[in-house]
């Protein structure tokens, strides 16, 4: 947990140097992200795959869609995680859409979902943030957030950090459902960034935990 704080301390402390303006989020809303990322820890292996593209810029439709895959190094096929989030979006102002989508994982298998999000994008600092409500088969709210600083050191090299979290809540039964804070530190040159790495993972009512410590390399186009 401590490094977990650190993590966080570093990325907040970053982010508050940061002067942003909400007018700039909405000049050329044209938001073109695809990057993945393996993370080999000590505990297991960890795939994300996010895409966010504008389709239609002259009415702001995008996709956005966020994939994950884990699994320890045992062969146990019950400890593999698997989940996708993807969406429909339309921009109404300053970086504010909103959005309808579904969900899957490998536990619940698939829900739809509404929701808002937050979109911020620039060379040095990038947010998504998005509050979703759940619907189908059960009734949870979730809150997603993804913060990206990098500040340049030259042309080809800069610093980068990352902060993803999620929580999940369960209405029916008042409970926690699932959270999890990602953290990353490390150096990007040109499309490529690597570094440190930690995943921290909390599940159902009792909140299990699991924790899992290593490095990442990530490709960002």
């Amino acid at each position: 947990m401590k490094k977990i704080h650190f993590s966080s301390i570093l990325i907040a402390a970053a982010f508050s140097t940061q002067n942003l303006h909400a007018q700039d989020s909405i000049v050329n809303f044209k938001p073109k992200t695809v990057f993945v990322e393996e993370m080999i820890g000590d505990k297991r292996q960890f795939l994300q795959l996010m895409v966010n593209k504008v389709f239609v810029e002259k009415t702001k439709i995008g996709l956005l869609s966020i994939s994950s895959y884990a699994a320890d190094y045992k062969d146990n096929l019950g400890n593999n995680e698997f989940q996708n989030t993807s969406l429909i979006y339309h921009h109404l102002f300053k970086g504010i859409s909103i959005n309808s989508g579904a969900s899957f994982t490998s536990v619940e298998g698939l829900k739809n979902f509404v929701g808002l999000h937050y979109m911020y994008q620039r060379k040095t600092l990038s947010l998504i943030y998005m509050p979703s409500y759940y619907f189908i088969n059960s009734h949870k709210i979730s809150n997603f957030a993804l913060i990206e600083y990098k500040p340049s050191i030259n042309e080809n090299w800069s610093v980068y950090s990352r902060l993803q979290l999620h929580y999940n809540h369960d209405l029916d039964n008042g409970n926690h459902f699932r959270s999890y804070a990602y953290s990353r530190l490390g150096l990007t040159y040109k499309y490529f960034s690597f570094g440190m790495a930690h995943n921290f993972d909390r599940y159902r009512a009792d909140k299990n935990t699991k924790n899992n410590y290593g490095v990442f390399l990530k490709l960002t186009l």
